[in-house]
């Protein structure tokens, strides 16, 4: 009885101590494992998904930029035709004759040179009066004749001065087509005025620049619920505009404004990021099943896992980087006009106008070097002589009125640097301190080093600011960023400040000193680790 009992008794402790192997087994493998698992796997998929939507966000900047400037070139137009006197003159003036208005027209391009800004923009326009005495035809139509249009009733119910249609119209072969519209009114003497500008955009031509962006997902600009234009088949010139429907799966949306018109790019995500995780990741998922059956492998596939994310997010940085600054240099003019230009020195030399010839080569070096991006990196040495050349021409204008003195440390000279930085510092000096001077000025470029920053100082003797206009600039350099390239004023010293951020993980520092009548100090200093050396 004894015995049974013992047996009976040790029975039971093999059940009870296998019963706690389980539990031990369950709280300390299983459940561990299935946590790591779960963590692990969402980890691995919030970071795919993560980095989808950072590519999503620089697509949709990509296309933001490229259609601004497209749009952007039709403004200036407006602006330029709105803001010019010689040209309300012109569209105000009452003629006795069609014979006085006919020889007016044909001076009118002569002086303005709108014939060959058309030409090269590619932009067409009309202008609309409230002059009985012009003829109609060309660019110039009664305004009468804008009555009933979609786009004058659009303009009339917005009330804006200047604003964005996309609308329809008949194209030379007879077919509708779809135009996108810019409109401005041209009462800039004259509030009551009833004159406006009508810019036509080439639609294709922006269809054409969303696509060529090669992007894989979809991407769509929008007004509400209609498709204006997109990198895909929406984009056809020929048909209505389409709708959005249930079909679009939108991942990715982004607002934006265009001269008072509320838009939207909306992202097509044409990849699943579970189905990504699966193809891209096969070999986490296969590490983790090692994991899971031999738990101390686990801390070096979580470290794996993690430096593969933190790489990941460094690509996606670069990448952005690279995508701003190829928007940037987009801003850049071709290359028609170094034809010009050789052409007018070669005249100036048979003409025996040697000085005429020199400031000619100068500024065709200087727009060689704002229109060559084979690298945006340049030696300070060459960046210097581009300096001394645009001086060079600035004395050749100002004469007396302006001096300069240039003095750079030779370990400075093979030192790499974004091009046009110093030139553009040095233009603004120029432009907003010495031009408006009455008397004589000077600039004064000095580069040096102590090894650990590069400080770059540009000082001019002009005007000077005022203390709230020096701070703003001040300001807009410091937190210089691709948005405010979309703003007006000194665009130029904003692209040169974000490209050395850019260059130096934003630790280029920068400071300005300026006194009305005195005159303005800028320094720069950028960590001598980021810039390269020439050999």
């Amino acid at each position: 009885m004894v015995k049974h009992s013992f047996n009976f008794g040790r029975i039971i402790e093999k059940a009870n101590t296998k019963r706690k192997m389980i539990l031990f087994y369950i709280a300390f493998v299983i459940i561990p494992i299935l946590v790591i698992d779960t963590l692990v796997i969402s980890g691995v998929y919030r970071a795919e998904r993560a980095s989808q939507e950072h590519m999503m966000e620089n697509e949709a900047n990509a296309i933001n930029y490229t259609f601004f400037n497209q749009v952007d070139q039709a403004a200036k137009l407006g602006n330029a035709l709105y803001s010019s006197l010689y040209v309300d003159n012109f569209l105000n003036r009452k003629y006795d004759s069609n014979l006085e208005y006919y020889n007016a027209y044909q001076k009118f391009f002569d002086d303005t040179l709108l014939k060959l800004v058309e030409g090269q923009s590619g932009l067409k326009f009309s202008i609309y009066l409230d002059n009985d005495t012009i003829t109609n035809g060309g660019e110039f139509h009664k305004i009468s004749q804008a009555y009933g249009t979609d786009w004058f009733k659009y303009m009339r119910a917005s009330d804006r001065n200047k604003g964005l249609f996309f609308g329809r119209r008949k194209a030379a072969d007879g077919k509708t087509q779809r135009t996108i519209y810019y409109f401005q009114k041209l009462n800039y003497y004259n509030n009551a005025s009833n004159n406006l500008v009508l810019v036509i955009i080439d639609y294709a031509k922006c269809a054409d620049s969303l696509a060529n962006l090669n992007y894989e997902n979809r991407a769509y600009i929008c007004d509400g619920e209609k498709i204006l234009l997109s990198n895909t088949k929406y984009s056809n010139v020929n048909k209505n505009f389409d709708e959005k429907t249930d079909t679009l799966e939108i991942a990715y949306t982004q607002n934006f404004e265009v001269y008072g018109q509320e838009l939207t790019i909306d992202i097509i995500n044409k990849n699943n990021p579970m189905i990504n995780v699966m193809k891209g990741r096969w070999y986490q998922f296969l590490l983790l099943i090692l994991v899971n059956l031999s738990l101390p492998l686990f801390v070096s596939s979580l470290m794996s896992t993690a430096y593969k994310n933190k790489l990941k997010e460094q690509e996606t940085v670069v990448a952005r980087k690279n995508a701003e600054l190829l928007a940037l240099h987009s801003q850049i003019n071709p290359h028609f006009l170094f034809n010009a230009l050789e052409s007018i020195r070669m005249h100036s030399l048979l003409k025996q106008e040697t000085e005429t010839s020199e400031m000619v080569e100068r500024l065709a070096k200087l727009q060689r070097q704002y229109t060559e991006w084979n690298e945006d990196e340049v030696s300070i040495e060459k960046e210097i002589e581009f300096v001394k050349a645009y001086l060079e021409l600035q004395k050749y204008r100002f004469g007396d009125r302006l001096s300069f003195e240039i003095d750079v440390d030779d370990e400075c000279l093979n030192l790499l640097i974004p091009k046009l930085t110093i030139v553009t510092f040095v233009e603004n000096a120029c432009v907003h301190g010495i031009e408006s001077k009455i008397t004589p000025g000077w600039i004064f470029v000095r580069i040096s080093s102590d090894g650990e920053f590069l400080t770059l100082e540009i000082e001019d003797t002009g005007n000077g600011m005022e203390d709230e206009e020096s701070k703003t600039l001040l300001r807009k350099m410091r937190f210089a960023n691709i948005e405010m390239l979309k703003e007006k004023g000194r665009v130029g010293i904003v692209n040169a400040c974000l490209r050395l951020k850019m260059i130096s993980e934003e630790e280029t520092t920068f400071d300005l000193d300026s006194e009305p009548g005195t005159g303005t100090l800028v320094q720069i200093k950028v960590p001598v680790k980021y810039l390269k050396g020439l050999y």
